[in-house]
C-alpha cells in the first residue's frame, strides 16, 4: 500500500481546497477545516480501499512503473507495425481472417466536387 503517496495526494488536494475556500469566503475558512479533514479522511479511506482491490492510478505508482508500462507499450506498439509491414494484405488469406471488400463510395465519402459542392446564393437550400 502507497501510505506515502496516498497521503501526498490527498493533502494536496486538501491544500487546494483550503485556498479556494480562502479566495472564495475568507472570513469562513476556519469554520471549514472540519469538513475538509472528514472530507479528506473519506477520501483517503476510499482510495485504500480502492487500491487494496487493485486501482492502481498512475498518481501512485512509482517512476520505475510508469516508465516500465510505457516501455512495454512501445515495444507492444513497434511489434504491430512491423508485423503489419512483413504481411501484406496482397499474398493471400490472413491466418483466417476473411477480407472484406471495399464499401461502395456514398454522398458523405466520395472525394470529388460533389462532397463540398460551391454554394452561392442562387443555389443555396431554402
Amino acid at each position: 500500500m502507497p501510505w506515502k503517496r496516498l497521503f501526498t495526494f490527498v493533502g494536496i488536494y486538501s491544500m487546494v481546497v483550503l485556498g479556494i475556500f480562502a479566495v472564495i469566503k475568507p472570513s469562513s475558512v476556519v469554520k471549514s477545516v472540519p469538513g475538509l479533514v472528514v472530507g479528506a479522511s473519506v477520501a483517503l479511506l476510499i482510495m485504500a480501499v480502492l487500491t487494496k482491490f487493485g486501482w492502481n492510478p498512475t498518481m501512485l505508482r512509482s517512476r520505475a512503473d510508469v516508465a516500465e508500462a510505457r516501455a512495454q507499450r512501445a515495444a507492444a506498439r513497434n511489434s504491430r507495425k512491423s508485423g503489419q509491414a512483413a504481411t501484406p494484405a496482397a499474398d493471400g488469406a490472413d491466418a483466417g481472417a476473411p477480407v472484406r471488400p471495399k464499401p461502395a463510395p456514398t454522398k458523405r465519402t466520395s472525394k470529388g466536387r460533389t462532397n463540398n459542392p460551391r454554394r452561392t446564393r442562387d443555389t443555396r437550400k431554402r
